[in-house]
């Protein structure tokens, strides 16, 4: 059941609906069955299965909580997940049988959000072994977490000590902040339907071309980007604005990323809850261990460098463990190793960076440093192995750019030819620069455009309306693809 589409619009407004003419002591139960609806419309023999792992995880945490023997009971949990995981997601991309390629079986490979409900539940399973939470005594309240609709897509990756408190809260309907979320919701299919949507169909048809020339497919890999972000950061706001809508707050997922002047911001900025899950569960736990902490204190060389060493290898396992949470094929630890590589150099050359900058001021304040420091940014992170299947595919790709560039075809009407006329090509364009004016205006103010919006006069808050109602109107006619991060 995608965001966008006359059912869940339907659904929605009967959660909203119950939600709030029901008691309010019953408003988790009402998002309960409207996640339990959802995720059954979407993937209705993989629910069975979510709903036994996370009983088996309730009753294995409080098991837990009250055992001396918590580290057993907390790998036994996490080690259930990642099971799983590995056997819905995994196992049968890398072993193609008969048995997983037909049938029941079938349905149950890669169900809807399965990554974000593993590592939302290690989360759980790890705070309350730190026993930063108490264990939860309501198996349904649980399943809520799991399965909470508007974020199972695609996130924001939640954490069970900020949103349970929030489940349990009675809400009373606020006219202000339903139409911030609104607003929110609108912005998110806005980028999704009017960019993403329209550049997934050109990308579309250009890997479907083989005789593609190499000037379309440098534009097939740049638009990417494009199509990646919009199509992510819109799911993200349209989860965002349906909770808040709901009383709910969700942990923002971006901050202009492509904005960013190094790799650090960057990673500040892009997928912020995956980022915090990676560095909490994953990087402090290795680079904090017995075993890192007594190797620093070896006197075995420089202890500068001895702690350098030991944040690299743990910078490094935490991206190879982004690229195969992704997804899978060698693709995926392709863009692992590239965020590694990318990562630990600039780490390992901060003191050089930070030396450069305070030697040369004037030029750290220039336009044109600042604008060429993005680009760079974006060059190294550049998501190719995202966009291609196969290292066949990303040769071929590669090869058509220096053999057959032919840049004469944009302005022959070859461009025409990829299944987006010349008014979908402005009206493209147009929505890519509405994200880049309103990324610009965020970035300057501090706030969400949201909360200008409504400072504005009356005249300019209709125009605003109505110019997202319409270009969303115009988008409705291009194929409505699946969210990018859906299958993960």
């Amino acid at each position: 059941m995608n965001y966008i589409s006359l059912l869940f619009f339907v659904l929605l407004a009967l959660v909203v609906l119950f939600y709030y003419v029901l008691p309010k002591k019953a408003q988790w139960i009402v998002l309960l069955a409207g996640s339990l609806i959802f995720y059954a419309y979407a993937s209705y023999i993989a629910l069975p299965v979510l709903i036994l792992e996370t009983l088996a995880i309730f009753f294995l945490v409080k098991k837990m909580e009250k055992s001396s023997r918590k580290k057993g009971f907390a790998f036994a949990a996490i080690a259930l997940l990642v099971l799983v995981l590995i056997l819905l997601m995994y196992v049968p991309a890398l072993w193609k049988s008969s048995f997983f390629t037909g049938g029941i079986v079938s349905k149950l490979i890669a169900p809807l959000g399965i990554s974000y409900c593993t590592l939302m539940m290690i989360s759980y399973v790890v705070d309350t072994y730190r026993e930063t939470i108490p264990a939860e005594r309501n198996f349904a309240k649980l399943l809520l977490f799991a399965l909470y609709f508007p974020s199972i897509t695609q996130g924001p990756m939640n954490r069970y000590g900020d949103l349970a408190p929030q489940f349990i809260k009675e809400h009373s309907f606020d006219s202000k902040r339903a139409f911030l979320g609104l607003m929110r919701f609108a912005y998110g299919a806005f980028k999704k339907l009017v960019v993403a949507n329209r550049v997934a169909a050109f990308i579309s048809a250009v890997n479907s071309n083989q005789k593609a020339a190499g000037v379309f497919i440098l534009m097939d890999l740049i638009l990417f980007m494009l199509q990646l972000y919009s199509d992510f950061s819109g799911c993200a706001d349209m989860a965002i604005g349906m909770s808040q809508i709901l009383g709910i707050d969700l942990p923002e997922n971006f901050h202009h990323p492509y904005l960013s002047r190094s790799i650090s911001e960057y990673w500040r900025r892009w997928h912020l809850t995956l980022g915090s899950w990676l560095k909490d569960y994953i990087y402090y736990p290795l680079s904090m261990s017995p075993l890192a902490k007594k190797y620093i204190k070896s006197g075995k060389g420089s202890k500068k460098m001895r702690i350098k060493l030991v944040s690299s290898i743990a910078f490094f396992i935490l991206w190879m463990v982004m690229g195969i949470w992704h997804g899978t094929g060698i693709m995926f630890v392709f863009m692992g190793l590239q965020y590694a590589i990318v990562f630990i150099a600039t780490y390992l050359l901060e003191p050089v960076s930070k030396k450069f900058a305070k030697n040369h001021p004037k030029l750290e304040a220039n336009r044109l440093w600042k604008f060429w420091q993005q680009l760079r940014t974006i060059f190294l992170l550049w998501p190719i192995f995202l966009n291609v299947s196969s290292p066949k595919a990303l040769g071929n790709f590669v090869t058509r750019i220096f053999t057959s560039f032919h840049a004469e075809k944009l302005f022959d009407g070859g461009l025409l030819k990829f299944d987006l006329s010349a008014l979908q090509w402005i009206l493209l364009l147009i929505g890519f620069l509405t994200i880049l004016i309103v990324s610009n205006i965020e970035e300057r103010k501090g706030e969400h455009i949201f909360e200008i919006v409504l400072r504005q006069k009356l005249w300019i808050r209709i125009l605003i309306y109505w110019f997202v109602v319409i270009m969303i109107l115009l988008s409705l006619s291009v194929q409505n693809t699946e969210f990018i991060y859906a299958q993960y």
